[in-house]
C-alpha cells in the first residue's frame, strides 16, 4: 500500500519490529515544551463544550453520560480501561473522558470497525481480570457484536457494556444533517430492547433516559460485579463538535447548524 493514497518521500519496507529497533537508535530527542504549551493554552481557550439537556427530568445528552462516568471513575482510572466501537459515542469518549495511563483506552481508531468495542471489552478483562472494563459503543456499533454478551455470560467474564442508544447511524446522520439537508437515508435505526437482550444471554440489563437518575444508573452499573448493559436513551441530534468538513481546510471547522469559523 505505500504510494496508494499519500506518496511517501521515503519508503521504508520490512518487518515493522525490526525496523522500529534499527531506527530508534538515531532518534534524537528534542524538547517540545512551546508546542505543549500553545496546546495547553487552547484547551482552556477552547474546551469541548455542549448545551446542557432542557429538562434534566426527561432529555439526556450523551456527551452528559461520559461526564458522569469521568466523574464517578476519577479516583480509580489507574485500574479502568476503556475501550469503544466506531461512531459518534467513539469521539465524545475521546473528548470527555480523560485518561492518563497507558493501554487504558481502547480503540479501533479512524479508520476502525463497527463492533469493535464488544469482542475489545472481553478480551481486555480476560487480559486483566483484576480491572475494571468497560465498553463505551454505540447502537449501530453495537448491534454489531453484542450476541459476543453470551460470551461474558457464558464464562463469567464481567465486562461492561454502556450503550449510548439515539436510535440512529449517528456519524452517518451527522454527515446528512450537515450536508445533504436531513435527508437521513437508511440511518434510523430498529433497535431490538437492549434489556431483554442483555437479560436473554444471562447478562444484566438497565436502561436510563434522563440526567436525574443518570448518577444512580452509572453508580450501578459500576458496582456491578458481573457482566452488565446499560442502555443510555440519549437525545438523537447530538452532534460531534468540532468538525473538518471532507475535502475542507482544518481552519473551515463546522459549528451548530453548519455555521463555519474562520481561522
Amino acid at each position: 500500500n505505500i504510494n496508494k493514497t499519500v506518496n511517501a518521500d521515503i519508503a521504508v519496507e520490512g518487518d515493522v519490529g525490526e525496523n522500529l529497533a534499527a531506527l530508534l537508535p538515531m532518534i534524537e530527542n528534542r524538547g517540545r515544551d512551546l508546542w505543549f504549551d500553545r496546546i495547553q493554552t487552547w484547551k482552556a481557550k477552547y474546551p469541548f463544550c455542549y448545551a446542557p439537556e432542557a429538562d434534566p427530568a426527561r432529555d439526556l445528552k450523551p456527551q452528559s453520560v461520559i461526564v458522569e462516568l469521568d466523574r464517578q471513575l476519577e479516583a480509580s482510572k489507574a485500574n479502568t480501561i476503556l475501550t469503544t466501537g466506531v461512531g459518534q459515542h467513539q469521539m465524545w469518549a475521546a473528548q470527555y473522558y480523560r485518561w492518563r495511563h497507558p493501554r487504558t483506552f481502547i480503540s479501533s481508531g479512524g479508520l476502525g470497525t463497527m463492533g469493535f468495542g464488544v469482542p475489545a471489552a472481553i478480551g481486555a478483562k480476560v487480559g486483566a481480570p483484576d480491572k475494571t472494563v468497560i465498553n463505551i459503543d454505540g447502537d449501530g456499533s453495537f448491534s454489531m457484536t453484542a450476541m459476543e454478551m453470551a460470551t461474558s455470560a457464558q464464562f463469567g467474564i464481567g465486562a461492561k457494556q454502556l450503550v449510548l442508544n439515539n436510535n440512529f447511524q449517528g456519524m452517518v446522520k451527522q454527515w446528512q444533517d450537515l450536508f445533504y439537508e436531513e435527508r437521513h437515508s437508511h440511518t434510523p435505526m430498529r433497535n431490538p430492547d437492549f434489556v431483554r437482550l442483555a437479560e436473554a444471554m444471562g447478562v444484566r440489563g438497565m436502561r436510563v433516559t434522563n440526567l436525574n437518575d443518570l448518577p444512580q444508573a452509572i453508580d450501578e452499573f459500576l458496582r456491578e460485579p458481573g457482566p452488565v448493559m446499560l442502555e443510555a436513551v440519549v437525545d438523537a441530534r447530538e452532534h460531534v463538535l468540532p468538525m473538518v468538513p471532507g475535502g475542507k481546510p482544518l481552519h473551515e471547522m463546522v459549528l451548530a447548524g453548519g455555521r463555519k469559523i474562520e481561522n
